[in-house]
């Protein structure tokens, strides 16, 4: 198991799949040093209960949850996690909105409505929160619904402040109808609203938004399916990589957001296509934007949310393409079994993990009923450029936290740099 079974596009490719408890009995907590691994080699492995122990903060993930028991668009979004955020959740037993009908009032609304949105909003003006249509560091955009009518919600955290609403449709979408993205500068948020509900237009449509007049700047209507998108790490706001569904299958583009033009282009769509029965869950960059992550799930209709027994339902099969943040070449792919709901779980528990430094991605896998542990965890080394840059980086992130770097002697373009913050407009 590792990298030397993993497969690069061109040949087979799978890091995780196979893997069983003697593995793990044969390397119970291994540890490998930066310096002695090579490109996607495993540097760690050790079982969920150690890494939730502490080993998480040995590995470079300090705080880092890969398990999550909450529901989507109940506890968590899809790009919110409640748990992950620290938050906890009001005791529903408590009757603040007696108006509403609280069989159809989920916790993460409730923890919003309570403490985020103004009081006049939410008692007169009967907005109410419908789910978290994206997050970036310190702003939240809310899906707000009033008199059957969507639109958006700005919240910064670390103020604790609402700072408006924008974007007011003519219809109310359900939450599995919109995905949303905050630029890398947060001065830009890209919304898409798909052909969800009977009452959406036919077309899936993007709007971009500016975060600071709260105005709509663009309307865009591509001619295929955007199913995900996620903002460039390295832009301040220009570039996205878009996973679309068009006439001649599917592929990875990256696209200029102003003109909506590709910039590079998956050119070996016939392996990066997904099969029928696999659904994207999710699109994320690494931390330097160096690499691409499109994260797919074997589609399953039947919920095993409320299973009595655990694990006597199959484990879903989770498949991970990496691709190159230039070009959209794929270069590798992960798999690993989750026993999961693919509809209703939180996304925490299939999305692959970074670590502080952006060196390392985990992933976590569940291995069948009977064996010697329940769920293994596995760290993998990210391929790294020749860069003397980049390797101080990774250096000086592996020894001080990200909230005592700004407090170093150094120019702030070097701090800006070492937080990951965009380098190009």
């Amino acid at each position: 198991m590792g990298a030397e079974e993993s497969k690069r596009m061109g040949d087979s490719c799978s890091l995780c799949e196979g893997c069983n408890s003697s593995e793990f009995d044969r390397f119970p907590n291994m540890c490998r040093k930066e310096s002695e691994t090579t490109a996607w080699t495993l540097m760690h492995q050790c079982s969920l209960e150690k890494w939730n122990e502490g080993q998480s903060d040995e590995s470079g993930f300090p705080g880092v949850l890969l398990r999550c028991n909450g529901l989507v668009h109940k506890d968590c979004s899809l790009s919110f996690c409640m748990s992950h955020q620290g938050i906890v959740n009001i005791n529903r037993s408590v009757s603040i909105f007696s108006f509403r009908k609280r069989s159809k009032f989920a916790k993460m609304a409730e923890h919003f409505e309570y403490n985020h949105i103004p009081a006049q909003m939410s008692s007169i003006n009967h907005f109410h929160v419908k789910s978290v249509v994206c997050y970036c560091e310190r702003f939240v955009v809310l899906h707000l619904a009033r008199s059957t009518n969507s639109q958006f919600g700005l919240l910064d955290l670390h103020a604790n402040k609402f700072l408006g609403i924008f974007g007011k449709q003519s219809v109310e979408y359900p939450s599995e109808a919109l995905v949303g993205h905050i630029s890398p500068d947060q001065t830009r948020c890209l919304i898409r609203f798909s052909r969800l509900g009977p009452q959406c237009r036919d077309d899936p449509f993007l709007h971009l938004y500016d975060l600071t007049t709260k105005e709509l700047l663009k309307s865009m209507c591509p001619t295929y399916n955007v199913r995900h998108f996620c903002f460039d790490p390295r832009f301040t706001r220009n570039r996205v990589a878009v996973s679309k569904d068009c006439l001649r299958g599917s592929g990875l583009d990256l696209v200029q957001v102003e003109s909506w033009q590709a910039v590079a282009s998956n050119a070996r769509e016939c392996e990066t296509r997904p099969r029928s029965d696999f659904v994207l869950k999710d699109l994320c960059y690494s931390h330097d934007g160096c690499f691409v992550f499109a994260t797919m799930l074997d589609a399953d209709a039947y919920c095993y949310c409320h299973e009595k027994k655990p694990r006597s339902h199959r484990p879903r099969c989770c498949s991970v393409y990496v691709s190159s943040g230039d070009t959209a070449e794929t270069l590798i792919q992960v798999s690993f079994y989750r026993y999961v709901c693919a509809r209703h779980n939180c996304p925490v528990n299939y999305k692959p993990a970074f670590s502080v430094c952006g060196s390392r991605v985990a992933f976590v896998q569940d291995l069948p009923p009977g064996q010697s542990v329940a769920s293994l965890v596995q760290v993998y080394k990210l391929p790294s450029p020749l860069s003397l840059q980049y390797k101080c980086r990774v250096t000086i992130l592996q020894n001080f936290r990200p909230e005592s770097v700004t407090n170093l002697p150094l120019p702030q373009k070097l701090i800006d740099y070492l937080l990951f913050k965009p380098e190009f407009d």
